[in-house]
């Protein structure tokens, strides 16, 4: 077996560091069937994480570092989050338990929310067999009948980057923007080649029965 890259390491113990809290992660209904599926976990996160540089990497790893470090799960502070919209009653009693978030902050995420949106209704445009089964897209649809949204997911998980970390993120994503590429289509590909597709129309061929 090739020795993994540096990066590759890199990648991979932000996933590890993200499965430790998320196995910490204490649900209303008892533990979730997907806290039981590491193998799944692993290739959703690491495939997120690989659109982005090896310095935004190292920024956010050492996010996850900072918050054990502090007491704090940032996989519970983005559930909550994402709570905020679809179980608000729920969202209430949990609010006082997550950190403030800045101005700042605030107005990144909303920057990357609308890109991400925008590349998610693509994705559904031109991939619809892959992401028939996906989340409804904005957090406008969020309901405890629909679930949340994607960008619901997004601003939640986002909240708990440091703003040097968004910083990155952002202007990763910007960048990406405006050559025109996808980053989330990106993603989706690496998904799709972890479970062993040789493109993303060969999944979506795959797909087409689902």
């Amino acid at each position: 077996m090739a020795k993994a890259t540096e990066r590759e390491q890199l990648i991979f113990d932000i996933a590890a560091k993200e499965w430790e809290f998320f196995q910490q992660v204490q649900n209303t209904g008892g533990r979730a069937s997907c806290q039981d599926d590491p193998d799944t976990f692993f290739k959703m996160r690491m495939s997120q994480w690989m659109v982005y540089s090896d310095e935004t990497l190292q920024s956010y790893r050492e996010d996850l570092e900072q918050a054990a470090q502090e007491g704090r799960n940032p996989v519970f502070e983005k559930y909550g989050r994402m709570m905020e919209t679809t179980y608000p009653e729920e969202y209430e009693q949990i609010r006082k338990h997550l950190p403030e978030v800045s101005e700042k902050k605030r107005e990144m995420v909303d920057r990357l929310a609308q890109i991400h949106v925008e590349w998610d209704r693509w994705m559904s445009l031109h991939y619809p067999n892959i992401r028939q089964n996906g989340r409804v897209f904005t957090a406008q649809e969020d309901s405890a009948a629909q679930g949340t949204s994607s960008e619901s997911y997004l601003r939640g998980e986002m909240l708990t980057c440091s703003e040097r970390t968004l910083e990155g993120i952002l202007r990763e994503t910007l960048a990406a923007y405006e050559k025109g590429d996808n980053l989330l289509k990106q993603i989706i590909e690496n998904e799709t080649a972890f479970y062993g597709y040789g493109s993303l129309e060969e999944a979506e061929a795959a797909h087409a029965d689902a």
